[in-house]
């Protein structure tokens, strides 16, 4: 069940709308539909054990901030200032937010819930101890995969394999060390334990080759994909496996403890000499090795409360340089944390993580024989943490999929004496299910939610349902925020992007009856009505749109009752102020509008693009030239004193020369 949704998630996150998402949440609902309705009740009951009040409140703290991010403020003033500004620039109100992008948002609530239905699935699947040992073998299995198709990346830079963002970071190839740690300590247990059955170990010493095949790929992925602050955050991992074997097998009672505990952290402290710190750089890119302008940029302003879960994206265009692509700087797990959440959330996750790992390593201590489940979710705490501040790719769509999976096999094995509380409570039950027959006229219903079990069912169902309306509604792209329309879509001159709407404009009107002059008046002005209102509905759950900002602005000079385009460009302006593929369509509006030329801020912001075009970047040479072709007069003064500055010659090159 649980092998499904972990082996199609790496091929659906490569799909850029809704459409993968959506079918993985229809199969994680299924999934969860069919561990609430059809587990044994003795199942339900020892599931309902692991759910603490404060592990519920933990699991549904993620996604409790995430609503508080994206709901209506009804207080001015306390939101992000974006949404006064936009409001203003649209002429309509706009509820306070802090989220700066609601769209981004909800794909982030969305996420969460994929990555708890995993976590929940695996736990319920995992409480037997042979539906454990097959779901380790699964996540070896894809993990492997994951690693080996890595390798084939890194050799094959060049090769033809679409999911650039699917096979990068070191997160699976760490995960995968410790569980194929795991998979090979647990057969040598089994070959070392004396068996009640004669019985050939052929298929334990399967199992330990494909352990050690599988643990050799993950160590040779992470040494040629990633960096020494990867190696020390797996060795790590790895030291947390082997400290509960050691305490286990060789060194029992308090001093044997201790002494093992004292060697394992004098090991956690020497392994961070050998991190490269940025002791300058903030602690949450401090181990990161790549450039980080940006992430640092951001840092400086964040919010107590963030700007928004999966808006870090749409925040690139105002803190990146100049030319940057926005998918170029990756944010460490950290620093994404810390600004799309704020630091508060930051250190409660942390303190969780902290937590999370003393209760599984001290479970792996208390159990018999099934000590290696817990034991690698304590290892997977301390590596994944470190890596959270060393990489980026612990929030991928398959990478949390497999982090949930492992928490889930993780706590699901955690318990002591698991398998002996799933006897009791059926044999308890069995005897009151006969008794009930013997005495049926004389018992009392019971009541519909005495028992744990029953609650958990319920709330597994309604669970599954909600995935399954989540799906539904992702499928029928029934998306009410607005899509993502491509940067390519407003690069290019404004004659040429006018001619686009224009022809498409003409397309619907030959497709039907040829109408009268002035319906084809109304026609045309019904269009343009429909293109402001399309581009102004989506800048009214994403502001920090500056593509769009654009769009509307060009849509506004030919219709100037509807919006100020001076305005607008400046909200361009401020939202993408270093977006080279809006620099063409915004100087030749800018340059065409006498409003934005008599407005002092936005001549320098003018100047700004016209020395941004001319400085080293050769290709927009012809954008300069439509701009000024186009422009009006007092465009063309201020274009031609800009230009001067820079090189005085360039300005013949603009004129248009005589006959």
């Amino acid at each position: 069940m649980l092998a499904v949704p972990a082996a199609i998630a790496p091929a659906l996150a490569v799909v850029e709308n809704l459409l993968g998402p959506g079918v993985l949440s229809g199969v994680l609902a299924a999934a969860i539909l069919a561990v609430g309705l059809f587990s044994t009740s003795s199942t339900l009951a020892s599931f309902a054990k692991l759910l603490r009040p404060l592990f519920i409140l933990a699991l549904a703290a993620p996604a409790l901030w995430i609503a508080l991010q994206v709901v209506p403020i009804p207080f001015r003033g306390l939101g992000n200032q974006i949404w006064a500004t936009a409001s203003a620039a649209l002429h309509q109100p706009l509820a306070d937010r802090f989220s700066v992008d609601v769209r981004e948002t909800i794909l982030a609530l969305l996420h969460y819930n994929l990555v708890l239905a995993v976590a929940l699935v695996t736990a319920v699947v995992s409480l037997d101890k042979q539906r454990a040992a097959q779901v380790l073998y699964v996540l070896v299995s894809i993990t492997a995969v994951i690693c080996i198709f890595s390798i084939w990346r890194n050799n094959n830079p060049s090769g033809s394999w679409p999911a650039e963002q699917v096979w990068t970071g070191s997160t699976a190839a760490a995960l995968g060390v410790l569980l194929s740690t795991a998979m090979a300590i647990r057969a040598v247990d089994q070959l070392r334990r004396p068996r009640r059955s004669p019985r050939s170990p052929t298929g334990l010493l399967a199992i330990l080759s494909c352990a050690i095949l599988s643990l050799i790929v993950s160590v040779v992925a992470i040494a040629l994909c990633s960096g020494s602050g990867a190696l020390i955050a797996v060795l790590l991992g790895v030291t947390t496996i082997l400290t509960v074997v050691a305490i286990r097998k060789w060194f029992f009672g308090l001093w044997g403890r201790a002494g093992v505990l004292a060697t394992a952290t004098m090991l956690f402290v020497a392994s961070f000499t050998f991190i490269p710190i940025n002791r300058n750089a903030d602690l949450t890119i401090a181990l990161s090795t790549q450039t980080r302008a940006a992430t640092e940029r951001m840092l400086q302003d964040t919010h107590p409360i963030g700007t928004g879960a999966g808006t870090f994206v749409a925040l690139l265009p105002i803190y990146g340089d100049v030319g940057m692509a926005a998918m170029r700087e990756q944010p460490t797990a950290a620093a994404a944390v810390a600004v799309e959440m704020g630091r508060t959330f930051l250190c409660g996750l942390l303190i969780v993580t902290v937590i999370s790992a003393c209760i599984l390593f001290g479970r792996a201590l208390s159990r018999n024989h099934a000590y290696l489940y817990p034991a690698v979710g304590a290892g997977g705490s301390v590596s994944l943490t470190i890596l959270a501040f060393a990489e980026n790719s612990l929030f991928d769509l398959w990478t949390s999929l497999l982090v949930a999976a492992v928490y889930g096999l993780a706590f699901a094995q955690s318990l002591s004496g698991t398998a002996r509380d799933l006897e009791s409570i059926e044999l308890r039950q069995l005897t009151q299910e006969s008794s009930y027959r013997t005495t049926a006229a004389q018992r009392t219903p019971p009541a519909i939610f005495a028992s744990p079990w029953t609650l958990t069912r319920t709330a597994l169902t309604m669970i599954g349902l909600l995935l399954a309306a989540q799906a539904a509604w992702m499928v029928s792209q029934g998306w009410p925020f607005g899509d993502r329309l491509p940067v390519a879509s407003v690069a290019g001159s404004n004659e040429a992007w006018t001619s686009a709407l224009q022809s498409k404009r003409e397309n619907v009107a030959t497709a039907t009856v040829r109408p009268k002059s002035d319906k084809a008046t109304d026609l045309q002005n019904t269009g343009r009505s429909a293109d402001l209102n399309a581009f102004s509905a989506v800048l009214e759950y994403s502001p920090l749109r500056g593509d769009v900002w654009l769009m509307l602005a060009a849509l506004s000079k030919q219709h100037p009752a509807a919006y100020d385009t001076t305005s607008l460009l400046k909200m361009s302006y401020y939202t993408a102020p270093n977006a080279l593929d809006l620099i063409p369509l915004r100087l030749s509006i800018a340059l065409g509008t006498d409003a934005a030329i008599k407005e002092p801020e936005l001549r320098d912001l003018i100047r700004r693009d016209l020395k941004v075009a001319m400085t080293g970047r050769s290709a927009l040479g012809p954008a300069i030239a439509a701009a000024y072709q186009s422009a009006s007069a007092d465009g063309r003064a201020l274009a031609e004193s800009s230009i001067s500055e820079l090189d005085p010659s360039y300005i013949q090159k603009l004129r248009p020369r005589g006959p």
